[in-house]
């Protein structure tokens, strides 16, 4: 019981550093926020660069070499997985918890947990949503403001609401 206190309260200070003190591109604060967000239980990879603020209520992983940009959001308490040499614009939000579809009396019948994956190389486009158990695939683009609730191919760019494939990148 004390245990699980004292994390809460470490936690919540944690939060706060990272996105009160902390925030920004300032780039003597880097190391230090993604060694603070390892303490509560995040995997973040070697030179990955997260400006923040974010939020997280799901678990995190990221790889190396990322660009985490502003107002990251994680909502649910399921699984995002992010690959190496990624680039996440500012305001990219994750919805991991969701709901199958319920009776007539309640629509959001029982709630379950999903992971949305994000494979090596991609750019996720300012204020895209990624919704659903989907894996973006390798080297791809979500445009900005994309809804994407559907795998998305490698090399591919996809868009809109609900996202599309605009076009295949591959060279």
């Amino acid at each position: 019981m004390i245990k699980r206190i004292y994390m809460h309260f470490w936690r919540a200070i944690v939060y706060f550093l990272v996105n009160k003190i902390f925030a920004g591109t300032n780039p003597h604060y880097f190391k230090l926020k993604a060694s603070l967000l390892r303490t509560i239980g995040y995997t973040i990879g070697k030179n990955t660069l997260i400006v923040g603020p974010m939020t997280c209520t799901g678990r995190l992983s990221i790889g190396d070499n990322c660009w985490i940009g502003t107002n990251l959001k994680i909502h649910g308490n399921g699984n995002v997985f992010i690959g190496n040499n990624i680039d996440i614009a500012p305001d990219v939000t994750f919805l991991t918890g969701t709901h199958y579809i319920g009776t007539e009396e309640r629509r959001a019948g029982q709630g379950y947990n999903t992971t949305i994956r994000v494979e090596d190389g991609c750019w996720l486009g300012g204020k895209s949503v990624f919704v659903n158990e989907i894996t973006i695939g390798t080297m791809s683009v979500a445009a900005a403001g994309a809804v994407v609730c559907k795998d998305v191919p490698a090399n591919s760019l996809v868009g809109g609401v609900p996202a599309k494939i605009i076009k295949s990148l591959k060279s």
